[in-house]
Order: structure tokens, then C-alpha cells, then sequence
């Protein structure tokens, strides 16, 4: 490379963490590779879709990503031993900036450090302060250089507490599509059920039998309904397959062609979390639950400041879909509802009216262009 050309590169480190944010991080460094007018250099942390854009000092965070409290005390050493190395590779590397996705208590944490080493931070994907924890604002009012937003509603938000904030729109939007079955994807026959369960150890762990037995209820109720579960990219077959083991009843493990599968489904069982957002995107109805440890349904119960789990009804302001958490995230309620919903065209095609509303309110496509975009800007 000529001395000129070598003299233009900026360096750019970008900081994800589990599923979603390796996705949405990956996108993102092909729009800016693809944007950008002068040399980049990137260099990542996040998953396997991070690792295949060829960031430099790959660093694997999604793989060991847990939830709930007790868990993550659990793995408290490992992410300490991650913070010391992405930080101590920052420290060398002294990239011109840094891109945080999502995952806030990890990035938030080295947000401080970053800070003072005087580089400048953005933070794409940020993290649902106005949710919970409101007064890390003031963290992020302090660290951050801007906040790139995927919510409309979350710009006021920080705009209110004098943080340099622009709404992009979410990235979903651009990835969650069916081809179904001109594409490729598996044809369906008869009423199909989809589970999904989360894409983390733990959520697998506490939601996934409670999702087969009131899969085995509903098929009782209402006989010849099929069931699949969405494999997540972070976990193994493994994983699912130890579990049906248990249950004498046939669940297709879906690894390829997932969102078809949605799409194809008369109704999804969704963990809360950014699933719920897919479903509404790809126009299927949903029950949204989940259930954590003790320890973390109380501390969740103290801090959270919102209405509703589930990210369709937050951003319709309305249960328009069922949320059984905690405690009535039982097979039976579940179930219940399931059969209650399958049993109802009316309501069927009022939860995809409402689907058609969510996926209006998150914006147009194009998402991580013009989140490229703005991070170019503080880039040059």
C-alpha cells in the first residue's frame, strides 16, 4: 500500500456481544467497509458472523453469554478476564474509535476505561436505560460521544437528558424477510406451532421444557398441529436434542431457513427478547414468556420501569400480545392461550394487523447504512 494511502487508514474497534449483536455488528462493518471513502481497519469482538467479515484481534464474546443474575455471578470471572484483554488490545491498538452494540453491562463497564484513554465512543443499539437502570444515562451522558437508536421513542429519551442522540431505525428490518418456499425454504402443511426458546444456555434451560409440555397440551387439544423450535446460531443441536429426548412427541429442530418457518407458523411462543420483534416483523402471532431465577425476577421486579416484556407491546404501548412471565409462565397457562388464540380467526388476523403496526413504527430499511453513515462522520 502506498505511504499516502497508509497515512488515511482509520482504525475502528467494535464491541458486541451475544446473537444479535454479532449479527447486527457484522452488517454493520460491511456497510461502513462498503461506505467508507478512506481505508479502514476493524477490529472486532462479538461472534461468528463478526469473525467471517475478517475483523482483525478477533476476540469470541457471544459464546459464553448468559442472563439472569445468579448465572452471570457465575461467570463473573470470565468476563473479567474478557474486559482485561479487549481493553489491554484497545490500549495497543489505539483505534480512532470505538463501536459499541447492545450488551450494556459489559460495555458499559469498559466504556469508562475507553473514555479515558481519550478515544470516542459511539454506541449503536443502546442500551434500554429507559427501561431499567435509568440513571446509567448519566454513564452513558459522560462516555458516550452519540447514541445511535433503533426505537423512535428512545430518542426523546435521550435527548431529554442532554445526550447526542439520531434514530437510524432498526436493522432488523433489513434481515428479517421469508423467502418460504420459492426460496428454499421447507414447505409446511397443516397448522404449525413454532417455540422459541432463547438463544442462551439458561433460557433453554428454564423455558424449553416448559414450552414442550404446553406444546403436548395444545396437541391434545387441537390434534395434528405440528411443532418446531428455532435452533439458535450460539448453541448446539446438541443442546435440544437432550431435551426431547424426554418428550414422546415429534419437534422439528429448525436451523436453516428459520424465518420462513415464522413466517409459516399459525403461532410462535417466543422467550422475550429481540425474537418477539422478528415474529411481529414476519407477520406471525405470538404469546410472549419467560421465566428467570428467583434472585433475578425480584431484582428485574425492582428496576424495571416499563409496562410490558415484550418489545411489540412496548412499541405499540399496548398488551396487544399475551406476556406470562414468572409465574404464569406455566405449560398449562401458556397452552390456554395458545388454543384460545388458534380457535379465533378473529383474533388471529388482529394480532397480524398489529404485527403490520409494529413494523411501521420501526422505520424504513436501510438501518446500519445510515448508522455507517453517522459513525463515518465521527470517523473522519
Amino acid at each position: 500500500m502506498p505511504v499516502e494511502s497508509a497515512l488515511l487508514t482509520k482504525k475502528l474497534y467494535l464491541i458486541a456481544g451475544e446473537a444479535s449483536g454479532d449479527l447486527h455488528g457484522a452488517n454493520l462493518i460491511r456497510h461502513l467497509k462498503a461506505r467508507s471513502k478512506t481505508p479502514l481497519d476493524i477490529y472486532g469482538v462479538g461472534g461468528d458472523k463478526i469473525r467471517e467479515t475478517g475483523a482483525k484481534n478477533f476476540y469470541d464474546l457471544a459464546h459464553f453469554h448468559v442472563t439472569g443474575i445468579s448465572a452471570a455471578i457465575k461467570k463473573l470471572p470470565e468476563y473479567q478476564k474478557a474486559s482485561k484483554k479487549i481493553f489491554s488490545d484497545i490500549e495497543k491498538t489505539r483505534p480512532d474509535l470505538v463501536v459499541l452494540i447492545d450488551n450494556p453491562g459489559f460495555n458499559l463497564h469498559l466504556a469508562k476505561k475507553i473514555h479515558e484513554l481519550g478515544i470516542p465512543i459511539v454506541y449503536f443499539i443502546a442500551p434500554q436505560v429507559w427501561a431499567w437502570a435509568p440513571k446509567r444515562v448519566l454513564k452513558i451522558k459522560k462516555y458516550i460521544k452519540k447514541v445511535l437508536v433503533v426505537f423512535q421513542f428512545e430518542k426523546k429519551f435521550f435527548q431529554d437528558h442532554g445526550v447526542p442522540v439520531t434514530w437510524v431505525g432498526h436493522p432488523l428490518k433489513d434481515l428479517v424477510e421469508a423467502g418460504s418456499v420459492a426460496n428454499g425454504g421447507p414447505k409446511r402443511i397443516g397448522r404449525l406451532v413454532t417455540l422459541l426458546p432463547g438463544s442462551r444456555k439458561g433460557e433453554i434451560n428454564t423455558l424449553f421444557s416448559i414450552f414442550l409440555k404446553a406444546a403436548s397440551l395444545i396437541r391434545s387439544a387441537l390434534p395434528g398441529t405440528a411443532f418446531a423450535v428455532i435452533k439458535a446460531p450460539t448453541l448446539p443441536r446438541q443442546v435440544y436434542e437432550e431435551r426431547l429426548k424426554r418428550f414422546d412427541m415429534p419437534v422439528q429442530i429448525v436451523d436453516k431457513h428459520s424465518y420462513d418457518v415464522i413466517h409459516d407458523s399459525e403461532l410462535v411462543i417466543a422467550c422475550s427478547g429481540t425474537a418477539t420483534l422478528e415474529c411481529a416483523l414476519l407477520g406471525t402471532p405470538m404469546i410472549v414468556a419467560n421465566k428467570g431465577s428467583l434472585l433475578t425476577y425480584l431484582v428485574a421486579k425492582s428496576v424495571v420501569r416499563v409496562d410490558y416484556l415484550g418489545l411489540p407491546n412496548l412499541i405499540l404501548g399496548e398488551r396487544k400480545f399475551p406476556e406470562l412471565l414468572q409465574y404464569e409462565a406455566t405449560p398449562e397457562k401458556i397452552a390456554q392461550e395458545a388454543v384460545r388464540i388458534l380457535t379465533d380467526k378473529k383474533v388471529l388476523e388482529e394480532m397480524k394487523r398489529d404485527c403490520a403496526e409494529v413494523s411501521r413504527r420501526i422505520g424504513e430499511k436501510g438501518a446500519s447504512a445510515r448508522a455507517a453513515d453517522e459513525i463515518l462522520v465521527l470517523l473522519s
